[in-house]
């Protein structure tokens, strides 16, 4: 507001004051009469008046303004309920995804343990390398008759262990 507004305003509203003080005269009462809690009241009725922008107390404003509160109130308790189950499943979520962290925190766990270093495997393999061409060797020097039937040699073996428990 610019400063002409301002001083109109301040002089309407001593117009205003003077206006009641005449009425409080004509009934014979003056504002330094009063007791202090009337002073008092008339402050916090004061503040009620700037705080609801509410300057003329009819029964139609005030239950405008009470029914305009009142859907204030309910809308804010219908926005806190949305909120709150969303928050709801927000941390259910959370701890979903919580879980399944922890799980595949326990999965690579795992794998770390059960991997072997590239050196170690290089290691094995000519280790492994090495065992079968010993194996390759020993097979080439021994020799096996064409007419070996191994599955009667099996039967022969069995055939022996089933025996000797029976011997002892």
């Amino acid at each position: 507001m610019d400063h002409f507004q301002l001083q109109d305003e301040v002089q309407s509203l001593q117009k205003l004051r003077e206006h009641y003080e005449h009425q409080l005269r004509l009934i014979g009462l003056e504002l330094c009469d009063l007791p202090e809690d009337v002073g008092s009241m008339l402050d916090e009725c004061v503040e009620l008046h700037q705080v609801t922008q509410l300057h003329d107390l009819q029964l139609e404003y005030l239950k405008e303004f009470y029914y305009i509160k009142l859907k204030e109130h309910l809308e804010n308790k219908l926005t806190i309920a949305k909120i709150q189950a969303e928050i709801k499943e927000q941390e259910r979520q959370h701890q979903k995804e919580i879980a399944e962290c922890n799980l595949l925190e326990k999965f690579t766990t795992s794998v770390n343990m059960r991997l072997i270093s590239e050196s170690e495997m290089q290691r094995n393999k000519i280790i492994i390398e090495e065992k079968i061409t010993n194996l390759q060797q020993k097979q080439a020097v021994f020799n096996v008759p064409d007419d070996l039937n191994i599955d009667e040699l099996v039967k022969k073996v069995e055939r022996l262990q089933k025996t000797k428990p029976k011997d002892k």
